[in-house]
């Protein structure tokens, strides 16, 4: 590999690491808050289980009242029986008795049947409840993570920008300009090898005019996408 080619391959590779840990540092806190929102989603949902039970346990508690009601109601009934005036009447009340014995069969079983549902709304309660707990502490554990390592990150840049400020004495004053117009807009995508006989950026055939000028060490900007181009040493 020509000492052009080594050092462009050099300086993209130290681009390339560059944006990576650039990357890093954004997606960092994206990451957090994704995880935050998570665990405010299980807490919307844990409350939306937990107002089920409560509509619940409300339900339970009218019919209760329904049935003491129902209770009193019956035991005045049966009171009246011994002062029934007739055959007539007496056969009324022993059927308002009776109704409202059915009715509190009824609701007995309503209940019972509410009491299943409240069991079953609990224990979902509690699943978000240690689905909740689970996600704000995988929040918390992403945040402290990226605290712990943003220092390190931090200080991969400042190496990584100190490597490129001298890797770029590789560039001709002339080209200068261009270059860090590329830099700016693509970031490590300025440069891009050339695989077999084409660009890698925008895999547009190099002419054999241009490959002669690669493999003579020249620099070379490819015709098509504007990229510094660089051979391997396979293909030197």
């Amino acid at each position: 590999m020509s000492t052009t080619a080594a050092s462009l391959k050099a300086l993209h590779h130290l681009y390339l690491r560059l944006h990576d840990v650039n990357r890093k540092l954004e997606q960092g806190p994206k990451r957090i808050k994704l995880k935050e929102e998570f665990a405010l989603q299980q807490e919307e949902k844990l409350r939306s289980f937990q107002e089920q039970v409560t509509q619940l346990k409300k339900q339970v508690q009218q019919k209760n009242l329904d049935l003491q009601s129902n209770e009193t109601k019956i035991l005045d009934l049966k009171a009246k029986l011994n002062t029934a005036s007739s055959n007539k009447e007496f056969d009324i009340i022993k059927g308002q008795i009776k109704a409202d014995e059915m009715a509190n069969s009824v609701l007995e079983d309503e209940i019972l049947e509410l009491m299943d549902k409240i069991d079953a709304a609990e224990a979902d309660v509690q699943l978000w409840v240690e689905k909740k707990d689970a996600a704000h502490e995988s929040a918390k554990e992403a945040a402290q993570n990226f605290e712990s390592a943003r220092d390190s990150l931090d200080e991969e840049i400042k190496e990584c920008n100190a490597a490129i400020a001298d890797a770029e004495h590789i560039i001709p004053e002339n080209v200068k300009v261009q270059f860090e117009r590329l830099v700016r807009s693509h970031g490590a995508g300025a440069l891009a090898i050339v695989e077999g006989k084409y660009c890698s950026s925008c895999n547009v055939l190099i002419s054999p005019q241009l490959r002669v000028e690669l493999n003579s060490g020249k620099l070379v900007f490819c015709k098509s996408c504007g990229r510094l181009l660089y051979l391997e040493e396979s293909q030197e």
